[in-house]
Parts: C-alpha cells; sequence; structure tokens
C-alpha cells in the first residue's frame, strides 16, 4: 500500500469511524481509536496542529491548507470537549440542588435531573400549569474578522481579500448586499452597516449567527469550524413563577426552582453554542471526505513530509465521531431537561 493511498484512507476515516476496525489492504489494520470511556470525563485528543517534527508543512500551499485543516481539527476536538463539559457541570449542580445522585456520564446525569424535575412537578403541585418558566433564548456571536483572517492564512491572501458571509446579524458593518434591513448604506446604495438579516456582502466584527467565507474547501471548512467553535453565547434569563396555592410539597418545588434557575441559562446557552457549531462541523465533515478524494495530488506535494503529515491525520481520524456525540449530547440534554420543565422562550 503506498504512503499516498494511507493518507486517503486515513483522511477518509473521519468520515468513516467504522474504518478504523477494518482491515486494509495487504493484511494492515488501521490502529483502534476507540478505547473505554469513563462517564463524566472527556478527552482531548488532538495536539495543536502538526508537530514540530514534520517540519515546515505550511512552506508550500498544499501544506497550507492541511495544516489549517489539522488546526481546525484540534480546535474542534477541544472546543466540543468543553461544550459537553459545561453542559455535565450545569446537570451535576442540579443534581445536587435537586438532592439525586451526581454520578454517570453526561446524558445519564442529565436525564435523571429531567426525570427528577418532571417527577417533582407531577407531585408538588395540584396542577401542571402552577409552575411556568420562561426564558430569553440565547444569542451567539462569531468573531467575523477572526474568521475572515484563519481563511486569509489558509489561502495565502490578503484578510481584506476574504469575503464573509453572516446569516444572521452583522453586528459590525454589513458592505454590500443585506438580504434584510440595513441600518446605513453608501452612496452607490449599498449596505454600510449594521445588517439585520443575511449579510450576502462582507461582514466585519462580530455576527450573530453562522459566519461563511469564500475560498477553498479546506480553507472555508477551517475557518468557519474555528470561527463558529470559538462563539461567544450569552447565558438566557431564566424565569420560574410558581403558584403556591397549588404547592403541596414545598421543599420539593423550592429544590425544581432553585435548580431550573441555577442550571437550566447554562445548557440553553450550550445548546445554542451545538447548534451553530454543528453547521460547521458538517462542513468540515464533507471536506476531509475530499481530501480523501484528492490525498495523492496534496501530499505529493509536501515530499518526505507526507508520511509524518498522514500520522497527524491518523490522530484527527479520532475526531468526528467524538465531536458528533459531544455535540447531539449537549443539544439533547438541554433539550431534555428544558422539555421536562415545560420551558417556553419568552
Amino acid at each position: 500500500m503506498t504512503r499516498f493511498a494511507l493518507f486517503g484512507v486515513l483522511v477518509l476515516s473521519l468520515l468513516t469511524p467504522n474504518l478504523a476496525e477494518a482491515q486494509l489492504p495487504g493484511g494492515l489494520k488501521m490502529p483502534s481509536l476507540g478505547g473505554k470511556k469513563t462517564p463524566g470525563k472527556l478527552p482531548g485528543n488532538l495536539p495543536a496542529g502538526i508537530a514540530p517534527d514534520c517540519g515546515n508543512v505550511a512552506a508550500t500551499a498544499a501544506g497550507a491548507k492541511v495544516k489549517a485543516f489539522l488546526e481546525a481539527s484540534a480546535e474542534v476536538d477541544k472546543g466540543t470537549a468543553a461544550l459537553e463539559a459545561s453542559v455535565l457541570t450545569a446537570c451535576r449542580d442540579m443534581a445536587t440542588t435537586l438532592q439525586i445522585s451526581t454520578e454517570g456520564s453526561t446524558k445519564v446525569l442529565c436525564n435523571r435531573v429531567a426525570a427528577e424535575i418532571k417527577s417533582g412537578l407531577r407531585v408538588g403541585v395540584k396542577s401542571r400549569t402552577a409552575v411556568t418558566t420562561k426564558y430569553t433564548p440565547a444569542v451567539c456571536k462569531v468573531d467575523a474578522d477572526f474568521t475572515a483572517d484563519v481563511a486569509a492564512k489558509c489561502e495565502g491572501r490578503a484578510k481584506a481579500d476574504v469575503k464573509v458571509t453572516c446569516n444572521g446579524t452583522c453586528d459590525g458593518a454589513c458592505q454590500g448586499k443585506c438580504a434584510g434591513a440595513c441600518a446605513a448604506k453608501n452612496a452607490q446604495g449599498q449596505c454600510d452597516g449594521e445588517c439585520k438579516g443575511t449579510c450576502k456582502g462582507n461582514c466585519s466584527g462580530s455576527c450573530s449567527g453562522s459566519a461563511d467565507v469564500d475560498g477553498s474547501a479546506e480553507c472555508k471548512a477551517s475557518a468557519q469550524a474555528r470561527g463558529n467553535i470559538k462563539a461567544k453565547c450569552t447565558e438566557p434569563k431564566v424565569e420560574v413563577n410558581v403558584d403556591s396555592k397549588t404547592v403541596v410539597d414545598t421543599a420539593r418545588i423550592a429544590r425544581v426552582e432553585a435548580a431550573l434557575k441555577s442550571g437550566l441559562p447554562a445548557l440553553l446557552a450550550a445548546n445554542a453554542k451545538a447548534k451553530l457549531v454543528t453547521k460547521s462541523v458538517s462542513v468540515w465533515a464533507r471536506t476531509a471526505g475530499k481530501l480523501g478524494a484528492s490525498g495523492g495530488a496534496l501530499v505529493s506535494g509536501m515530499g518526505a513530509q507526507a508520511m509524518c503529515v498522514a500520522g497527524e491525520m491518523a490522530g484527527a481520524a479520532r475526531v468526528a465521531t467524538q465531536v458528533n456525540v459531544r455535540v447531539s449530547v449537549s443539544v439533547q440534554a438541554s433539550a431534555s431537561v428544558s422539555g421536562a420543565a415545560g420551558a417556553r422562550a419568552s
């Protein structure tokens, strides 16, 4: 099996987790990327980029793109681990307040919290509508300038030459076409200010929504993945109103109310972040497939560094399934707890 073919298989394994257990031509086997997981402990698996032993991979255009992709993979790995950790912490704190077990994985623990909240609301009051929970939706903002800078370095272009489209509200200046309400226009009639809609021109500053860049598939995937994973999301304000006249178990309802006020904001913020990250992860995963299909051409431009980079890609192969699980767990945990409380956006 040639080193170029091996490189392609390694990249494809980003999209095909079962490939890690498959037998390759010539009797070779992919190394096991699984292993036992300790509930509540989230591993960080990738280094922040390419190992120093690989040398200056970014010296070539192809190498710069591969380096950017691996760095983005490391950011996604680290960022989604932190995201799930925040969900685990919120559910653990809620479990403590509810006076139930705090043991178990994120999914198990958050489901236990949701079950206790649902049970408490069922037996603690005479009427289910006696307790109402409302919240203001979380708002996630992506740094459009940072996203453009990542894409520019990947492409070897000037930052000003990279166009950033904001699929949300461009809180900075949207220069060009705005599919929505534009705060100000220039002499040519184009938007030159905040765009409440989709900024199809060039968005600078922050973007309340996902920020997309133009460029090659590798650079788009790298920039959008890193931009979205670094997004800052507000914690919603949660209001829990209890009709005291209908309460039959004061202590239990008080615990439910305190748990929702303390933990639900973090869960809702994590949910919003996870949904935003999902968009860029799908682009990143599709690009991995394309990298696998064109791996020989990319690697051939790296010469002696090819095998070293292939080893780094083997590390990146662990990311795809773990990222999907973390994001899915983060979304489901928030939905489970907020659903149990009957929470509604105000």
